[in-house]
């Protein structure tokens, strides 16, 4: 078995897979091309790493998957220099580093991340003496901080939705791909989703692929989430409203 990855090596062609005038032509029909002195095939059992992943089949056969050596350190980095800032405090950090930790945790929740490390364990450590030496803060309010600063996600290894059979993104199916996409959202997204029959709430056009899903609310009022305040529609039609509504504003 063998995948592409990243390497300054030139690419070979492998047996029993795709060969390269085949991935070539492929990759022409879209405007794009493979850039030989940074690919190369590699052994699944070597492991390698894509978008932040590390991918690596097991000696025992079983797949893994965790977080690239080089997304950890960048995620390690981000909330180093928030928690060891000396120019917010222990509120402000936690509001600073909760949209960081959630979207980084959100991203690998189908990898395996039971280890201390993945669970950023060693980070909130240092996050919660940073909160507690504050005069303000004790070990009660360092420590809710500490949850509203590193909000858990919920994982489940290898538990992603999988393509069925051999359908591609790009075969014309946007029944097929609006449909799947709702289930890879949670919550109120998948349910107004569904209820939107896969399609935008501003341009009732159906979803594709390609293109992020927004919830919206439709009052402006973050703070209400009732269900008829809110809608998914394209990431454009989100920046189109947001834009329209920021030019309607009067100048004081």
């Amino acid at each position: 078995m063998t995948w592409f990855s990243s390497s300054d090596q030139k690419i070979q062609e492998p047996k029993n897979t795709l060969n390269y005038s085949q991935i070539t032509r492929f990759l022409n029909a879209r405007g794009l091309k493979v850039n030989e002195l940074k690919t190369k095939t590699t052994a699944s059992t070597d492991g390698f790493d894509f978008l932040g992943w590390h991918f690596k089949i097991q000696q025992n056969g079983k797949f893994r998957c965790v977080p690239s050596k080089e997304n950890f350190q960048k995620i390690r980095k981000k909330v180093k220099a928030i928690v060891n800032n000396s120019n917010y405090g222990a509120k402000e950090k936690a509001k600073k580093l909760a949209p960081i930790v959630r979207g980084w945790r959100q991203y690998h929740k189908f990898c395996k991340m039971d280890s201390s490390r993945f669970s950023l364990y060693h980070l909130q450590n240092r996050a919660y003496k940073v909160f507690n030496k504050e005069p303000k803060q004790d070990r009660h309010s360092s420590k809710k901080l500490l949850d509203q600063g590193f909000p858990a996600v919920s994982y489940s290894e290898n538990r992603h939705i999988k393509v069925k059979g051999n359908k591609s993104p790009f075969d014309g199916d946007l029944v097929y791909w609006s449909e799947r996409n709702s289930k890879l959202y949670d919550g109120k997204t998948s349910k107004l989703l569904k209820k939107q029959d896969h399609k935008c709430g501003h341009c009732g056009l159906k979803f594709t692929s390609d293109e992020k899903v927004h919830l919206h609310h439709i009052d402006g009022n973050h703070n209400n989430w009732k269900d008829k305040n809110l809608t998914v529609i394209h990431e454009t039609c989100h920046d189109y409203l947001h834009m329209s509504k920021r030019e309607k504003t009067p100048k004081r």
